[in-house]
């Protein structure tokens, strides 16, 4: 998060009852203010900005009023030596502003830093013979068709959009069921990758950087979608060509279905 340090009395001459000098309407009254690296003065002595090597030190309302300052030199008519671009006033912020992290309290009193923000997507996914996927029993997933009524059953994922390797066909993403406090996750059990639902602390999922079982490689090919294990490489979400079965982790080998149609859903 960017906070505001305060200007030093030196960098401004000005106070809060001296910034009303800046929205007058029929000039600008005789004023100083400073900028790293910069010595500008106009020739009727109007305006005239001076350098100060102090720390900024002082409130937000008065290093906006240095910004209206500056709009103003750059609407005033007098002719100046030295005009003000864009890229001068960038350099201005990186003095202003200071970029610090967010602190919360954890359970054990200690201090963390919290993830920014996740961005998430709530869709429906069904694989390439228009099978649903549905909640069978407490942490199963099964492909069927569903129709009528029954539409309803098919379960909406909370995809959240988290760290990981990146490329230009890969966007790493968590699959939660919504409304419940499971996601998918792969593990290793024996000496097979598997697709299990996992139950998590509502406290402290979803969140930016995931565990990797928890993380899937979402791979678009035309208008379908695969999800691909991060935690084992080439083995993807995927169901049977039979109905009524399991979700579960296969390797691509031509029989099992890997690819998906995504339909978003409102929140």
């Amino acid at each position: 998060m960017a906070t505001v340090p305060e200007l030093d009395s030196e960098m401004i001459a000005f106070h809060s009852d001296e910034n009303d000098l800046f929205f007058e309407v029929d000039g600008l009254q005789k004023m100083k203010s400073c900028f790293q690296s910069l010595d500008l003065s106009y020739p009727d002595e109007s305006i005239q900005l001076q350098i100060s090597k102090q720390d900024l030190n002082k409130s937000f309302r008065q290093v906006v009023s240095v910004i209206v300052a500056v709009e103003k030199l750059w609407n005033t008519p007098v002719p100046c030596p030295w005009t003000f671009q864009d890229e001068d006033l960038r350099t201005f912020f990186s003095f202003i502003f200071e970029e610090e992290p967010i602190f919360c309290d954890s359970w054990d009193g200690e201090l963390i830093v919290a993830d920014a923000p996740i961005r998430q997507l709530h869709c429906r996914l069904r694989d390439e013979q228009q099978k649903c996927l549905v909640l069978s029993d407490p942490c199963e997933l099964k492909a069927l068709h569903l129709n009528g009524q029954n539409i309803n059953q098919q379960v909406v994922f909370s995809m959240s959009f988290v760290q990981g390797e990146t490329s230009n066909n890969k966007i790493p993403v968590a699959l939660g069921l919504k409304g419940k406090n499971l996601y998918l996750s792969c593990v290793m059990k024996g000496d097979t990758p598997t697709l299990q639902l996992e139950s998590v602390d509502p406290k402290q999922y979803p969140k930016k950087k995931m565990e990797k079982r928890f993380v899937f490689n979402k791979i678009e090919v035309k208008t379908k979608v695969e999800f691909e294990s991060a935690q084992f490489p080439n083995w993807y979400i995927s169901t049977s060509q039979a109905e009524h079965k399991p979700v579960f982790l296969g390797n691509n080998s031509g029989q099992d279905l890997v690819d998906f149609t995504m339909e978003s859903v409102s929140s």
